[in-house]
């Protein structure tokens, strides 16, 4: 008679997607290597567990927004230390008047533009421009004396004007390409125009004269504009603001390094809990525990 069979265990398979990984039984085996491999991968990436990559990304973004607010500080802070807290003019100072712009030259086209940005000058200042374009004052070009410029704005002002407010703005091109610029403020515009106002407002003329993408109605509007932002710039808030940037900048690398921290006191945690779970597995008598290995024996045994 033939002896039966070996009898095999028929191979089956038990399959949880979202459980764990897929447990093969052969052979009688309890657990095939593939399970065991699995294990032992799992808990290789267990140990290499450190940071995680979100907040690496994380820091770098931080990182980012501190060097953005350290260079915003920067030039709040130059901002402050080159710029005149200036008041505005009262408005019983300056009588508002109709007449603007005085274009003799005929360059205005879209006076609008200009005139906008002549109101746009008085609202931030509280002083009203008067701008003049020309080729001569008082028949004299290029060759015109300083206090001969004077006394004809003076004569002019006074023509013009019944208060103290207001201001004369002259560009005289008196040959092509050629010009000439001259700024007369009444007694009262003074406290806002002052010296440095004026080389504000004079060297963005210069400025602005080079850029050839400038319609001439935009090269006007571009000096009343820029040079009203510019004299009327808050210095004491601009000292505030730099301040806050950097306060904002430590609070940020606080935070970051203290998440560092705490990461890296965790992984220790888990290092040393993992250490632990290794000695407790491992057979009494099998290997040598080192010193350190005996420390956590005694420090959790006590616990």
């Amino acid at each position: 008679m033939e002896p039966p069979p070996p009898r095999r265990r028929r191979s089956g398979f038990v399959f949880w997607p979202f459980l764990g990984p897929r447990t093969v039984y052969v052979n009688g085996s309890g657990n095939s290597g593939r399970t065991e491999y699995s294990q032992t991968k799992r808990e290789e990436k267990q140990r290499k567990k450190g940071i995680p990559g979100w907040y690496k990304v994380l820091c770098v973004i931080m990182v980012i927004v501190v060097i953005a607010l350290l260079f915003s500080a920067a030039r709040a802070r130059s901002a402050a230390a080159n710029t005149v807290t200036r008041e505005k003019l009262g408005a019983d100072a300056c009588v508002s008047t109709d007449q603007v712009l005085d274009d003799e030259l005929g360059w205005i086209t879209d006076t609008g533009t200009v005139e906008d940005a002549i109101d746009y000058f008085y609202d931030q200042t509280g002083v009203q421009p008067y701008l003049l374009i020309c080729d001569n004052l008082g028949g004299q070009g290029g060759d015109i004396a300083d206090n001969e410029a004077e006394e004809y704005l003076e004569t002019l002002y006074d023509s013009l004007f019944s208060d103290e407010g207001h201001m004369i703005f002259v560009f005289m091109e008196y040959e092509s390409s050629q010009y000439v610029t001259f700024l007369y403020t009444g007694v009262s515009a003074d406290s806002v125009i002052d010296s440095d106002a004026r080389g504000i407002f004079l060297s963005n003329a210069d400025y602005y004269y080079t850029d050839m993408s400038l319609s001439d109605e935009e090269y006007f509007a571009k000096i009343f504009t820029t040079s009203a932002d510019t004299i009327m710039e808050d210095a004491a808030g601009n000292a505030r603001s730099a301040t806050l940037y950097v306060v904002l900048s430590v609070v940020i690398l606080i935070v970051m390094v203290a998440g560092l921290i705490l990461f890296k006191i965790a992984e220790q945690k888990r290092q040393e809990a993992e250490e632990m779970r290794r000695i407790l597995n491992t057979p009494v008598g099998s290997t040598e525990n080192s010193p350190e290995e005996e420390d956590l024996i005694h420090k959790y045994t006590d616990e």
